[in-house]
């Protein structure tokens, strides 16, 4: 009887950790929120997703370039989810320099991972950023 009881028990805490890892408080993942970098061609691209817009899916972007950089990634990028369809940009708001930076907007996707991709940098083909 004691052993039913201590298994009883022992399952019933288990399902209590298990649920509490797992309901979260809606934050996204520390790993999604990381900055994802290349450097290719003298030309650093850093990309941090920006969860927090509920009407896009959306990305910060930031170029680091020995020379004035000015590019509008609504023309060069698109996004990509895990079943491989694709998305255009639907705007891009930045300004240019050494440090350019500005905010990439797609339609929004409910796909958990996906990827950005940015064409054409520098004679760099692509530059994929994974989440």
């Amino acid at each position: 009887m004691r052993i039913s009881g201590l298994i009883i028990t022992l399952s019933v805490l288990v399902t209590v950790a298990i649920s509490g890892c797992l309901s979260g408080d809606d934050k996204p993942p520390a790993d999604l929120l990381e900055p994802r970098e290349n450097s290719e061609a003298d030309i650093k691209i850093s990309v941090t997703y920006l969860p927090d817009i509920t009407d896009a899916t959306a990305f910060e972007i930031k170029v680091t370039a020995h020379k004035d950089y000015d590019d509008d990634f609504k023309k060069n990028s698109y996004l990509r989810d895990s079943s491989g369809k694709t998305y255009q940009p639907l705007s891009y708001e930045g300004e240019g320099g050494h440090h350019a930076s500005g905010t990439l907007r797609f339609p929004k996707i409910e796909s958990k991972r996906f990827e950005l991709v940015i064409k054409d940098v520098a004679g760099v083909k692509e530059r994929i950023f994974k989440w």
